[in-house]
């Protein structure tokens, strides 16, 4: 190893150092801003921008891991709806011969048949019967 790797290795240990949802989130929300600001001409969409990547840089060299740890399990935990709807979309995008629908009470993924009309969906996780198209 060269002396600026490991300087580099030197530096990080002990720090969070990761780039999960959260961190992922704030990168891709500042670079949406950043580039919205320059379309727009709006320098406080560049100053958001900014700040988040701020934010995901300070979460980035922290050395409190449990807090960082904790930050990114609530943040899974508010967003776990919209994953599991963006997945059920891209699991349609790959299988043609099914829809995917999320449960109104727990949330889980429901893969119905197409072209079966309005069918009675009954999720397998809770119970919960819905009617969608499919």
């Amino acid at each position: 190893m060269n002396k600026l790797q490991t300087k580099i290795i030197r530096f990080m240990n002990g720090r969070y150092g990761k780039a999960d949802d959260l961190n992922v989130t704030f990168v891709i929300s500042s670079l949406v801003l950043i580039l919205l600001a320059n379309v727009l001409k709006t320098p406080v969409l560049s100053l958001l921008g900014f700040i988040l990547l701020v934010l995901a840089d300070y979460r980035m060299f922290s050395k409190n891991i449990v807090k960082r740890v904790n930050e990114n399990r609530i943040f899974r935990e508010k967003t776990v709806v919209l994953r599991r709807f963006f997945k059920a979309r891209s699991m349609g995008f790959k299988d043609s011969s099914s829809r995917y629908y999320l449960c109104p009470s727990c949330h889980q993924i429901c893969r119905v048949p197409k072209g079966k009309g309005k069918v009675d969906v009954r999720c397998p996780k809770c119970g919960t019967s819905f009617s969608r198209k499919s």
